[in-house]
């Protein structure tokens, strides 16, 4: 028969003070029952401890009575069953988590008197037939969930039972194939390169691309600095009363301030009139560049003197293509389709 162990008597003992409860009364409340009803009520005492924690039906009156296991004089024991009343109590106003690990502990000592019990019954038909009656009185209406299961509960044991499965059927398989080991393996090893290659490789993209990034920002802010020295070129001769070269100045300032804004691609054989098709048609900025590029023709290409007049307003078209937000065309389109639309004029 199972026999008590130390710990169990010292739990006995002081519950025994804490209750306050003289012997002969706690005596006269033990349940005299057999081995294989004790194994019985061990089972279903696991049924409510799994129903508290699952759906947290944490029913105190569950327990039962205090046992009286056989004849103490003939290996007997008392079983108390109160820290098991004080672990459903606690977790019945529980949160989940604390929940959760009461119910824990509570299972793992029931495992370990049934465990017990088991090494003390005389056969192994013993403990399936308190299992049955155990199941039996976990069959009734009290102990059945009101809900039943959720979908997402039967989904995970679905799953739970396909990965069992599985591994079952590899476990076959690799013991009547033993090179399948050997090649999910290579499998493996192979897989994990493959994968550390392709991470790499993504990581050395994205660093040519910044790369690409930066490099395109310092040359967009070389070009603005280079806008800005055509324009102050073009202040210094327009100090000195030479318009001619002051227009021509604004006008090359202007067309290397759009190429930093992207505008479009660098292409120094673009005549002006090209530069002024690339932009998106009449918007703001190509009607602007269109005026200041005709001024620079008349001025430049017309082999004539230019005036103050003339210079004003060319600063001014400059001023306001500098100011302006750029609307280009997708600078993915080559120049042709833009060159067929017509001239400048």
């Amino acid at each position: 028969m199972v026999k008590v162990s130390g710990y169990r008597m010292i739990a006995a003992m002081l519950m025994v003070m804490a209750m306050g409860e003289p012997p002969a009364a706690r005596a006269a409340a033990l349940q005299t029952v057999s081995a294989a009803a004790f194994q019985a009520e061990v089972v279903r005492l696991e049924g409510v401890v799994a129903q508290c924690a699952a759906v947290a039906a944490c029913k105190v009156e569950s327990v039962g009575n205090d046992v009286q296991v056989d004849d103490p004089a003939k290996g007997g024991f008392e079983e108390h069953w109160e820290w098991l009343r004080a672990a459903l109590k606690t977790a019945k106003t529980a949160k989940a988590g604390e929940r959760a690990t009461l119910m824990r502990e509570a299972e793992a000592r029931l495992a370990e008197m049934a465990q017990e019990s088991v090494a003390a019954s005389d056969t192994q038909q013993d403990f399936s037939h308190a299992r049955a009656v155990a199941n039996a009185v976990l069959a009734r209406p009290e102990f059945l969930s009101d809900g039943g299961p959720t979908w997402w509960d039967r989904a995970k044991a679905r799953m739970l039972a396909w990965v069992s499965r599985f591994f079952e059927g590899v476990v076959k398989v690799g013991s009547a194939a033993p090179w399948l080991g050997t090649l999910l393996e290579w499998v493996f090893y192979v897989g994990t390169a493959v994968g550390l290659l392709f991470f790499l490789l993504r990581n050395l993209a994205r660093q040519r691309l910044r790369v690409a990034f930066g490099g395109a920002t310092l040359r967009a802010a070389a070009w603005e600095n280079e806008a800005e020295d055509w324009a102050q070129w073009a202040e210094q001769h327009a100090a000195a009363r030479e318009w001619r070269e002051a227009v021509h100045g604004l006008y090359w300032a202007a067309i290397i301030l759009l190429e930093a804004r992207r505008a479009w691609r660098h292409n120094p054989t673009r005549t002006p009139r090209e530069y002024v098709l690339l932009l998106k048609r009449g918007s703001a900025q190509q009607k602007r560049l269109r005026s200041l590029t005709q001024i620079f023709e008349r001025v430049w290409y017309g082999l004539r003197e230019a005036d103050e007049a003339e210079y004003i307003e060319a600063r001014t078209l400059y001023e306001q293509l500098a100011a302006s937000t750029l609307e280009a065309e997708d600078n993915t389109v080559g120049t042709s389709e833009a060159l067929s639309t017509g001239s400048v004029a």
